[in-house]
């Protein structure tokens, strides 16, 4: 598996003695030493468990050089060179590597080649091998962190604790600050809102995590989180709504409004500041933000309106829960009131924080960033947005038809409401709010409109993307190319608009389904926003902006393979189109002229198996002959070279049905018997990673080759028979009537392997996506007038 590193900068000779220097690793008359003394000096610092020169020397029998001498009989002979094999010995058991299990003794470099850990050739002097250390202590380890932060969380910068100030390495942050006495606190925000509508301003609470060096005048940045799931969640599945219906006539949409709750204006700052009377409860619950907490960047999180702590209601996705949590970035930058408490008395300032806010967060928690991205709000200097929502109606909906999250059948915006409205588990609360909250309830429940699927003001209201243009931070966006939850045109559609901006903008995409990535083996991510976050927001001139390219792919055959892109769009290949023919093939020349039918019987079949969706899911697309018998399949002969499928797939489809309503969907499959990745990341070393010295771990993880699977999807995606003219209008349709479809599958960056082969499939119901109708259609597609077209490289 090869470590990948992306985040090392480049660094001359005399800055790297300088930052040697600073962190205490070479000493300041390193001139003066031989080559053996220093040698043995820069080894013990770096064995950082040892407190004690005694304890270190007497570490250094565990080391060996080669199969016959061990590091501590070595230094004693005094030589005044080492051989490369014997120094990537010993640093091979310095990054946590065991010999003769991962790698050999004579030959530890070729270990190091194959997987992607850098070495020099020359350690001859001194010179080179202070570059070589230097080198070394940015290397990534077994765990998958970098040899410093591995030192770090045995204690190597408690040394520096009290100091009161950053320090950086190698263009990042460093541990430097005491985790032992992080300042844990609450205070209370104030909106412009009164969506409980009880005549007062929205409070919102916000729980702040800062360095406790920040109450001797340090000002540090700060990384929010937006987190509607912080203050817990009411988890009620059972009031899913029910998919096994019939579908409705969409023709009688009738556009649902949205509506902007009640403005109260909140205080302006009086000027004064007290601090904090509550200490927080809840624990910081990112990595990422406690990796950095460490390294000195405040973490903040906030549920916003109708979170337990907080004032009002949720309203899923509208402008108002966009407005309440962009309000702590105003507090945060000194724009706006927060109070000690819930009487409203005494103000309280964000007076530690230097005025520049970052955001992390993962699915929902991304979607805000997105949202209050939009917004253009003072003080937010950039996004790293994971698999966010760009547009509700992409999460909830897709081409006119009520679509499911992957594994959240019946789910929608009033559902996820619920589930966010904690300030309910308050008695008090519940008293003063369950009103508001029915009544909110209801209005959601009507206007998400389950019965037509259409698009609407009031989706409307919940598309980011229209507000792109009040985007002003810069930009990095993460996603998983098998994200079935937030599908992946959530990524794509705003990745086009901000890609063409002015700010900075980055790009990864990995292999996962709904997934975070800053603990893979196969790239150094969190190094990575380590050097991001500094730049941004502490403006160190560290080359974040040159470090790695706009866009980074993780291949779906080879996991440790990264692509290097310049954007993610179809003009990265050359388009192709396939035709099915009568026979069930699908050639670039097929010439079908037959027209083919297949009878859905909706969820029907699926009730009575009792499996679950995922397995529905994995018999259809490998065509198991009960669950593929409601479907046409077209396939292509097996590929002799490797081709990539880039961007979004079009199909065109004329088609008809026995009832005047119905929904088609169309799957893109791989088909081949071989080892794929495994869907998920396979923890490889549990709690393996050091976030800071005692201070909360993380868990190295990877894709890695799993059992040989049949089949795998590429892509798919559904469509409204009665939106054939207008993704946003519906039209009344006749029975037996054929109707030419257009739509766009869910985008892709997809290698399909010599000797597979890839299915074209058309059916109707998605168990696992769509509504489930009670009631049998069969549906007739014009061959002749049928396609698949996408763009290969």
């Amino acid at each position: 598996m090869k470590y990948n590193q992306y985040a090392y900068v480049e660094t001359s000779f005399d800055q790297q003695v300088k930052e040697l220097i600073d962190i205490n690793f070479l000493p300041r008359n390193y001139e003066d030493w031989s080559f053996s003394d220093l040698l043995e000096k820069l080894v013990k610092n770096a064995i950082a468990e040892a407190k004690t020169d005694a304890a270190k020397t007497a570490k250094l029998n565990e080391f060996a050089v080669s199969d016959h001498e061990t590091l501590a009989d070595f230094l004693k002979e005094k030589s005044e060179s080492i051989s490369t094999e014997q120094f990537y010995n010993v640093a091979l058991q310095l990054l946590g590597y065991h010999v003769h299990y991962d790698y050999q003794f004579d030959d530890p470099t070729r270990f190091m080649q194959k997987n992607a850990l850098p070495f020099v050739q020359d350690i001859s002097d001194n010179h080179k091998l202070i570059s070589a250390f230097y080198r070394l202590l940015n290397t990534r380890s077994k765990n998958g962190q970098i040899l410093l932060d591995v030192m770090a969380g045995k204690g190597y910068f408690t040394q520096f604790w009290g100091q009161n100030e950053f320090k950086f390495f190698n263009g990042k942050s460093i541990p430097v600050f005491d985790t032992n006495k992080v300042i844990r606190e609450v205070v209370y925000v104030e909106t412009d809102l009164d969506t409980d509508h009880d005549g007062k301003s929205d409070l919102i609470q916000v729980t702040v995590f800062r360095p406790a060096e920040t109450n001797k005048g340090l000002k540090v940045p700060a990384l929010y989180t937006a987190s509607p799931y912080f203050g817990g969640i009411i988890a009620n599945e059972k009031r899913n709504h029910n998919v096994d219906e019939n579908l409705s006539d969409a023709s009688t949409w009738n556009d649902p409004q949205y509506e902007h709750s009640p403005i109260v204006k909140a205080e302006k700052p009086d000027g004064s500041s007290h601090p904090a009377t509550e200490e927080a409860v809840h624990k910081s619950s990112y990595p990422l933000n406690e990796y950095m907490l460490a390294r000195g960047f405040a973490s903040v999180f906030a549920g916003a309106i109708g979170t337990r702590g907080s004032d009002g209601v949720r309203i899923t996705g509208a402008p108002e829960e966009t407005e309440s949590a962009a309000a702590v970035i105003e507090w945060l930058h000194g724009d706006r009131v927060a109070y000690t408490d819930r009487t409203r008395t005494v103000q309280t300032k964000a007076d530690w924080c230097n005025g520049n806010i970052g955001m992390t967060g993962r699915s929902y928690l991304g979607t805000l960033q997105i949202a209050i991205a939009t917004t253009g709000v003072k003080g937010l200097k950039t996004v790293v947005s994971e698999a966010a929502i760009s547009s509700w109606y992409d999460y909830y909906r897709e081409h006119g038809l009520v679509i499911a999250p992957e594994a959240c059948q019946g789910e929608d915006l009033d559902l996820l409401a619920e589930t966010c409205q904690s300030n309910l588990w308050d008695a008090g609360s519940y008293l003063k709010i369950k009103p508001e909250y029915d009544k909110m309830q209801k209005e959601l429940l009507e206007k998400e409109d389950r019965k037509t699927g259409q698009y609407s003001d009031f989706w409307e209201a919940r598309n980011y993307r229209h507000h792109a243009d009040g985007i002003k931070c810069s930009w990095i966006s993460v996603h998983g190319l098998n994200d079935w939850n937030v599908k992946p045109k959530n990524v794509y559609k705003i990745w086009q608009l901000v890609s063409k901006m002015p700010m900075k903008h980055h790009l990864f995409l990995h292999q996962g389904p709904h997934y975070n990535m800053n603990n893979f083996v196969s790239i150094d991510f969190t190094d990575l926003m380590n050097l991001w976050f500094v730049h941004e927001l502490l403006g160190v001139e560290n080359n974040a902006y040159n470090q790695w390219p706009t866009v980074m792919i993780q291949d779906n055959l080879q996991a440790d393979k990264w692509h290097e892109e310049k954007d993610w769009n179809d003009d990265l290949g050359q388009e192709k189109s396939y035709y099915p023919t009568d026979e069930g093939d699908l050639y670039a020349d097929g010439n079908g002229q037959a027209k083919k039918s297949f009878t859905d019987v909706g969820g029907i079949e699926f009730k009575k198996a009792g499996i679950s969706e995922s397995n529905w899911q994995y018999k259809f697309i490998c065509g198991d002959e009960k669950w593929a018998k409601p479907s046409l399949r077209f396939v292509t002969d097996e590929f002799i070279h490797p081709t990539t499928i880039v961007g979004r797939p079009e199909v065109k489809v004329r088609v008809k049905g026995s009832l005047p309503k119905g929904q088609i969907s169309v799957a893109l499959v791989e088909l081949g018997e071989r080892q794929r990745l495994t869907a998920t990341p396979k923890f490889l070393m549990r709690g393996g990673q050091e976030l800071g010295y005692r201070f909360g771990t993380d868990t190295l993880q990877e894709f890695v080759p799993d059992k040989k699977t049949k089949a795998k999807l590429i892509t798919k995606a559904h469509m409204n028979m009665q939106n054939y003219k207008d993704m946003k209008k519906p039209e009344a349709i006749e029975a037996d009537k054929f109707y030419d479809l257009d739509f766009l599958l869910q985008p892709t960056y997809y290698t399909i392997p010599s000797g597979s082969k890839l299915a074209l499939i058309i059916y109707s119901t998605d168990e696992g996506m769509t509504k489930r109708p009670l009631e049998e259609e069969t549906y007739t597609v014009d061959l002749a007038n049928t396609e698949i077209k996408f763009y290969e490289k």
